[in-house]
């Protein structure tokens, strides 16, 4: 066991190397170019002695033109610090010097490696140490639930090392041990907190047990190594992978010229003490560290606060919500262009629907003008026989007075044939005068009388057992054509007769009475069937026929005749059945009496 005569020279030692760190650190030197070099974490007094004293003089001897010192750094906020002192540069271990790597853009210089490792990036490691009678403690996971004593809390190799390969064995290093005890120095206050039972396992730096048993400093045999590794690499005993030594780093404010020289003159320094300064060329495992304890740059991965998953998926949250604004943006641009698409769908087929629309009305219309064409041939061909008619009458007339056998009797019967073929004559160039859109001569008329032999003309035809209930004025002077005023009133009323003879109780009306006081209205009104609405449709646009059978020429040419004496022709539908005509025309205000 350990002897506290040697416990207490062991400690008076490293008081007294501390004690000569601390003069040299603060020393000041009267140069103008003066260099600070930051010490940052707490290292065991050994290292002053062993590796920074040797290496501050060696600067100092190979770089005459500047004037190198050490400048403690804190530990807890080095960053800051290192501004605030205005270093140049800095010695930390390999864990701080990833963390400023990426908070202050630090550079290697750099690092120290032992002679018992072969590769600069694997020289530092963690031992877990027990005394030789806990045969209890034979694994990492024999540790479990029992109490730690390390150094320090932020120690590289002293503790944060070691909790990264019990997470590594896939426990949580947070609760992993019941209790953590922290001294601050590795030897001898670690050691003997073993000693005195104070704690059941002791985190060492790789190497420093065998060290102290090779200067005399303790019995290696009263202490044993738990789950050692066994590689090549490292010459010593050791349970934790191996990680880079203690780096020198500049900031990044220090001018390439000066880290080169000062790159170049650590090389150059060889072996001291059984280390050396060399470059170290592979960090990732310290970041892997850092990572899978969640601390220093990483700390953030134990945050769960809105605050500490911005940070933590700030990435994935900024994708993930862009691709949802891309997905709306799309939604919105889908809709956009569907309805956009529809609209244009929509508007294609109602042009489609308006084209086709007016072709069938263009169809109609041509096959009024069609119907126009026959009825003016047929009208010349009527014509022609009605002059073969006159013709005849006349020869028959002069026969019958040359033979003598001419009577009052025959003379009124070829008076009024000739009288009824100039009628006739007179209607079929009406007619044709219509079927040719060519109009008349207006002159004063009574609407009364036209009324009278549009009656008589009914009468006479083929509605004659349909009764036509007719009221006007004694007098009703208008401007116009006798003759198509009468065939629009003929027209109007065979209209209605053919739709009431379908009614058990036909009725069929022809009123004239003043629509104003500068207007006649002549209406027709009968009681036939309900019309649907396209029919009636057909029948106010078009003035098409709406009889099974019909041609549509008498509506088109009642509606020419309205044209051509300035008046307006409506239709509307009466309840519960039935059609109404109205004709409404200007009133002629003349005196005189009408024209025989």
């Amino acid at each position: 066991m350990m002897k506290w005569s040697t416990v207490n020279r062991v400690r008076k030692i490293f008081n007294a190397a501390a004690s000569v760190f601390a003069a040299l650190t603060f020393c000041t030197y009267a140069h103008a170019d003066e260099i600070k070099i930051g010490i940052i974490d707490s290292f065991n007094p050994g290292l002053f002695s062993e590796t920074l004293s040797p290496t501050l003089d060696y600067l100092n001897q190979k770089l005459p033109q500047h004037q190198f010192k050490f400048v403690p750094v804190n530990s807890i906020n080095p960053a800051e610090d290192l501004k605030r002192q205005d270093v140049s540069f800095f010695i930390c271990s390999a864990g701080t010097f990833h963390e400023l790597s990426l908070l202050q853009g630090a550079m290697h210089i750099a690092t120290r490696k032992t002679v018992l490792s072969e590769d600069p990036s694997a020289s530092e490691a963690s031992t877990f140490v027990t005394l030789a009678d806990r045969k209890d403690l034979d694994s990492l996971a024999s540790l479990k639930g029992k109490t730690v004593v390390a150094s320090q809390p932020n120690s590289f190799d002293g503790w944060l090392i070691a909790l990264h390969e019990i997470h590594k064995l896939g426990f949580n290093p947070d609760n992993f041990f019941s209790k953590a005890l922290f001294s601050h120095f590795q030897f001898p206050d670690a050691l003997m907190a073993l000693v005195e039972r104070k704690a059941d396992v002791a985190i060492l730096s790789a190497c420093l047990l065998e060290k102290m048993a090779d200067e005399g400093l303790l019995d290696q045999s009263e202490f044993k190594v738990v789950a050692p590794k066994s590689n090549t690499t490292l010459h010593c005993a050791h349970s934790t992978d191996l990680y880079p030594g203690i780096v020198f780093a500049s900031v990044e404010q220090t001018s390439p010229k000066l880290a080169w020289e000062v790159t170049s003159a650590l090389i150059s320094i060889g072996a001291t003490n059984d280390y050396e300064w060399t470059i170290a060329n592979r960090f990732s495992k310290v970041s892997d560290l850092y990572r899978d304890l969640q601390i220093g740059p990483y700390a953030y991965l134990k945050d769960w606060s809105l605050n500490g998953v911005i940070s933590r998926f700030g990435t994935e949250i900024g994708v993930a919500a862009l691709l949802l604004l891309m997905l709306i943006g799309n939604w919105f641009y889908l809709r956009r262009t569907v309805a956009k698409r529809t609209a244009q769908v929509k508007r294609t087929l109602e042009r489609q629907i308006q084209l086709e629309k007016e072709q069938r009305e263009s169809r109609l219309r041509l096959a009024q003008l069609e119907k126009f064409g026959v009825i003016s041939q047929m009208s010349g061909m009527l014509a022609h026989e009605c002059q073969a008619i006159n013709n005849y009458l006349a020869g028959l007339k002069y026969h019958l007075q040359k033979e003598g056998r001419s009577d009052a009797l025959t003379a009124k019967a070829i008076s009024n044939l000739e009288s009824n073929s100039e009628r006739i004559g007179d209607i079929i160039i009406r007619v044709r005068n219509y079927a040719k859109r060519k109009r008349g001569t207006l002159k004063r008329c009574d609407l009364t009388q036209i009324a009278e032999s549009a009656l008589t003309v009914l009468a006479s035809g083929q509605y004659k057992n349909i009764p036509i209930k007719y009221q006007g004025p004694q007098h009703a002077y208008v401007s116009g054509e006798p003759l198509e005023l009468e065939l629009l009133m003929i027209n109007l009323m065979r209209n209605a007769c053919s739709a009431a003879e379908s009614q058990s109780q036909p009725a069929v009306s022809l009123t004239i009475t003043d629509a104003d006081t500068d207007h006649f209205c002549i209406e027709v009104e009968d009681n036939g069937p309900a019309l649907d609405d396209a029919g009636f449709a057909r029948l106010k646009s078009l003035g098409d026929s709406i009889k099974p059978n019909g041609m549509g020429i008498g509506l088109s040419l009642v509606r020419g005749i309205a044209d051509s004496h300035g008046g307006t022709l409506e239709f509307s539908r009466l309840q519960p059945n039935g059609i109404s005509a109205k004709f409404t025309i200007e009133k002629d205000k003349g005196n005189e009496a009408p024209a025989g």
